[in-house]
């Protein structure tokens, strides 16, 4: 390591965390507005108080997640809302915090009425007693929390349950979007709190689902995990017309 390297300044990971999360919410939130030019460099650092480095950094993170993009003599533009990563963990936990998108959370279900009913199918055919009993455990967890009327615990176990199922398919791609699931659960849990009618309702399809899995009926696992959404959509009280 030479000594230019080793006197290199390092960004505090908290900062840096926060810079970017205060940007990318401000790009969430239409305060930077899509084609709008970020704040310039020395404004920012007043803002937030940090280095000019600090900024680039941020701005880095952001333009690898499709939110912004750095040209000269003009700055940095906030990109489309087509461009942005909404998929990706992160910017789904930045939006969490802010109002519950009815849009995002209704994609968001509709893309999962095609991966997890799949999901289950291959699960049935492919997955292993050790690849099950992950699914055992978190419906067993949502059970207890249900009966405690612990929702906050339950809908945690419910990520888990779902998380666990993509990894039992035994398929490479659904494996990789376990993490991407997780988010959006926790994202559309936010409405489901505020809108559900009967929280914890659909306990007894998370166990049929899992039955049909164990029986090795691909088709009843799919139909099951199908069924299982459908209440998912209703719960949230979202379609078409409420959007």
């Amino acid at each position: 390591m030479t000594l230019v390297e080793t006197a290199k300044p390092m960004l505090k990971p908290r900062v840096h965390r926060h810079v970017v999360k205060t940007l990318a919410q401000r790009i969430l939130s239409s305060e930077f507005a899509p084609g709008s030019a970020l704040p310039p460099e020395p404004d920012l650092c007043l803002s937030f108080n940090v280095s000019r480095s600090a900024i680039r950094e941020a701005v880095k993170v952001l333009d690898s997640k499709g939110m912004v993009t750095t040209r000269p003599r003009t700055g940095t533009l906030v990109r489309p809302r087509e461009d942005w990563n909404l998929l990706d963990p992160d910017v789904l936990a930045w939006s969490m915090e802010l109002h519950p998108s009815a849009e995002l959370v209704l994609s968001l279900i509709e893309a999962r009425q095609v991966i997890e009913p799949a999901a289950a199918r291959f699960a049935a055919l492919r997955a292993s007693a050790g690849d099950i009993a992950p699914l055992e455990d978190a419906f067993a967890r949502m059970g207890r929390f249900k009966a405690a009327q612990d929702f906050e615990a339950f809908n945690k176990a419910d990520i888990d349950f779902h998380t666990a199922l993509l990894r039992a398919s035994g398929n490479i791609v659904f494996q990789q979007l376990s993490n991407t699931i997780g988010a959006a659960l926790a994202y559309s849990f936010r409405l489901t709190i505020s809108r559900a009618l009967e929280p914890g309702a659909s306990l007894p399809n998370h166990g049929e689902v899992i039955e049909r899995i164990r029986l090795r009926d691909s088709e009843g696992a799919y139909a099951s995990m199908a069924r299982l959404l459908n209440i998912a959509i209703v719960d949230l009280g979202i379609g078409q017309s409420s959007l």
